[in-house]
């Protein structure tokens, strides 16, 4: 046991050692989001640097590595670079709040990520995914034993309180301090000393990942294809749009296939080499629905800036699945570099930012709403029924629940889909919302661009059928920016009306 304690302070030892600037921002950070507390949340200069203070990190744990790698010349310059870059949190003191959760915030986290792995430049794959799954299990372990710091420091404190009755008012400023102090200090530190430099090649596999790889997880994504095979098919036969929400799908198998394929040079035995040597053909069919997609979005109602980000990654996959197609092409590496690129371009260049290029679509748009009118850009909207209801020509009037019911029909919409059911639990209708809504405008005489006038309010809020009609109560509009053309939220059933024969 005193070998095992021995050996952690030891490693500890040499992380700070190796790491001085990496820990002086722990310790000056930490300090800095205790002083923020205590000032009663008035120093909100602070809330930048707090809140970048991974990208920072990491950028500059990043510089340390570079420093290492270069040649006596080239290490000169990073070193300066690297001891400077303690001083990169300066232009985020002058960061506006609104500025702060933003989408370059997310896109920040993944490049500076993504920048450290090619930071190694490692173009054989194998050697790639190990330094990938090192720096996941040195984050992974450093916020697990963080968490548990700082639960067993919550515990203790609530302990004391209790038994002894004493700092009975000061729970928050302990939980708060501790967070800060734990999670910004200690899980840095944890993370440099997990994250040693050292090859891994010598390791023998982990029962748990192979059992994790081979029975779970390729199982599931074959599972996957299959699906978003047969929806292929469906697609391709009907001649219809695939569904808004499969973008995600798409996106979350093709990054499972290609990260599943890195992992296999871990596994002593390889079940499922057959499908991961083809990913690239594998994934091609969801690669043309996310393209067909998104491309119909946009030629529909413009640019917007998740759009754009949309486009960013459907081009990083679209780069990986073709790279992948040629062994001589066939990197991690490069695939990184893509990302790096493309994600950048669209975040901190200015003039092709995701925002530069949503304003530049929305405003070539025609029929879009002016201020002048007294349009709320930014707003839900809810068109509610008052109107008359003509019954001649109709035989039945049934009342349609918005839940499942037993006594009458009702209607749901989820999962993008609007169904309507009769007493029976038979399905009546079924449609996705985004292709419901677009019959809708289309029949009430409205460009989904433009914005929609009262007089199509009775129009919109009923669904003709071939013998019937369904009423609505309401219908719940959602626009995000003003840049965008009105989706459904949710709606609410009223009646449902059945011809005369």
């Amino acid at each position: 046991m005193k070998k095992k304690i021995k050996a952690l302070v030891n490693r500890l030892r040499s992380a700070v050692r190796q790491h001085p600037v990496e820990v002086v921002m722990s310790v000056v950070f930490s300090l800095a989001g205790c002083i923020h507390y205590e000032s009663g949340y008035e120093y909100s200069f602070l809330v930048g640097p707090l809140v970048y203070f991974p990208v920072l990190f990491l950028a500059t744990y990043t510089l340390n590595g570079l420093m290492r790698q270069a040649d006596t010349k080239g290490a000169v310059g990073l070193r300066v670079l690297y001891y400077l870059s303690a001083f990169f949190f300066i232009p985020f003191l002058w960061m506006d709040d609104k500025a702060i959760w933003t989408p370059t915030y997310l896109v920040s986290l993944v490049v500076v990520q993504l920048v450290y792995l090619i930071s190694g430049w490692k173009r054989d794959n194998d050697d790639f995914v190990r330094v990938a799954l090192r720096y996941l299990k040195a984050v992974l372990s450093a916020g697990l034993l963080a968490g548990i710091a700082y639960l067993l420091a919550i515990s203790v404190n609530a302990s004391v309180r209790y038994i002894f009755e004493i700092w009975e008012d000061s729970y928050r400023w302990f939980y708060t301090e501790a967070a800060y102090l734990i999670f910004i200090c200690g899980m840095s530190l944890l993370f440099l000393m997990f994250n040693q430099e050292k090859e891994e090649r010598d390791e023998g596999s982990n029962r748990l990942f192979e059992v994790l790889l081979n029975y779970v997880l390729s199982p599931v994504l074959l599972i996957y294809a299959v699906i978003l095979y047969l929806y292929f098919i469906k697609v391709a036969v009907l001649w219809s749009l695939p569904k808004g929400a499969v973008a995600y799908i798409v996106v979350s198998f093709i990054s499972a296939t290609f990260v599943l394929k890195g992992c296999q040079v871990f596994l002593s035995k390889r079940y499922y080499d057959w499908f991961y040597k083809q990913a690239s053909w594998v994934v091609l069919p969801a690669l043309a629905m996310y393209w067909i997609g998104t491309y119909y979005r946009i030629n529909q109602y413009g640019f917007t800036e998740p759009r754009v980000y949309l486009v960013a990654v459907g081009g990083i996959l679209t780069g990986l699945v073709v790279l992948f197609l040629t062994k001589r092409w066939g990197r991690f590496l490069y695939a990184a570099c893509l990302a790096v690129v493309l994600l950048s371009a669209v975040t901190y260049i200015p003039g092709i930012t995701a925002k530069d290029i949503e304003r530049i679509s929305q405003e070539g748009r025609e029929n879009e709403p002016g201020n002048e009118k007294g349009y709320d850009r930014n707003s839900y909207m809810q068109i509610d029924n008052k109107y008359p209801l003509d019954l001649s020509g109709y035989r039945t009037l049934v009342p349609v629940t918005g839940y499942k019911n037993d006594d009458c029909m009702y209607a749901v919409n989820s999962n993008d889909t609007l169904r309507l059911f009769g007493k029976n639990d038979e399905v009546l209708y079924t449609k996705d919302i985004p292709s419901f809504w677009e019959g809708q405008l289309k029949n009430a005489g409205v460009n989904p661009s433009d914005t929609i006038p009262e007089s199509a309010y009775p129009d919109l809020l009923v669904l003709d059928m071939d013998s019937a009609k369904l009423v609505f109560q309401s219908i719940h509009l959602y626009r995000p920016s003003a840049d965008s053309a009105y989706t459904v939220s949710y709606m609410i059933p009223a009646f449902y009306l059945e011809k005369k024969k």
